[in-house]
């Protein structure tokens, strides 16, 4: 890799880090671009090299932890696959989120229909490729979940459905500081314990159902 090359990569994993620093300092969406800048130590117009805009900034910051999010799930699925590795994936999916409510926000906005479109469209590729391979996982621990029983993609794609609506609203709780008003640590943990266990068994009973139907193994 070129000189110049290395010191852009560089640049750029300073501005990243500046910016996950001040967004949890205090409300991220106020942060400008001059806090910015001044925080990596790096002119205003430099900033703009990097992420034209701010929803640039927001979209790199969901895709690069969200990658590192997928790449431990998929890790914890490898060192321990089997029939129970999909309510280890779901809870350990949970904990990420609730590690980093602010990354939970930012996801919130990045997944809106409008702020996609505004994206030049090598951070809309970017992100269609990331939802397949959470898809993909998604298909792998259900089969295992059905013992291994092959499904298609139009069973799995509305199977994802229902654990979407699920995981948006563990989401939305967490985005809004509702875990704040849990009652401790026992509380949060029967919380994500009792969902995932209703995603499991709706799961199970729908893909059931969903078998049934010769049409949806196509």
């Amino acid at each position: 890799m070129r000189y110049q090359d290395l010191q852009f990569e560089q640049r750029q994993i300073t501005l990243l880090d500046a910016a996950r620093r001040l967004f949890r300092q205090g409300p991220w969406d106020r942060v400008t671009i001059a806090e910015l800048a001044s925080s990596a130590g790096i002119g205003k117009g430099t900033v703009y090299k990097h992420f034209p805009s701010k929803e640039a900034l927001y979209a790199r910051l969901v895709l690069d932890q969200s990658r590192h999010n997928l790449n431990q799930l998929r890790q914890l699925d490898d060192s321990q696959p089997g029939a129970q590795s999909m309510h280890r994936v779901i809870r350990q999916a949970f904990e990420q989120m609730l590690a980093d409510p602010v990354l939970v926000q930012l996801c919130q906005v990045c997944d809106r229909p409008a702020f996609r479109e505004r994206l030049d469209a090598p951070y809309r590729e970017e992100f269609l490729a990331l939802e397949c391979d959470y898809l993909t996982l998604f298909s792998q621990l259900l089969e295992q979940n059905l013992g291994g029983q092959k499904l298609s993609q139009a069973i799995c794609q509305q199977l994802l459905w229902g654990v979407e609506a699920c995981f948006n609203g563990v989401m939305a709780r967490i985005a809004s500081g509702g875990s704040a008003y849990w009652a401790g640590p026992a509380a949060q943990d029967a919380y994500f314990t009792g969902v995932t266990d209703f995603i499991i068994a709706g799961l199970r009973t729908q893909a059931a159902e969903l078998l049934a139907q010769p049409l949806l193994h196509e």
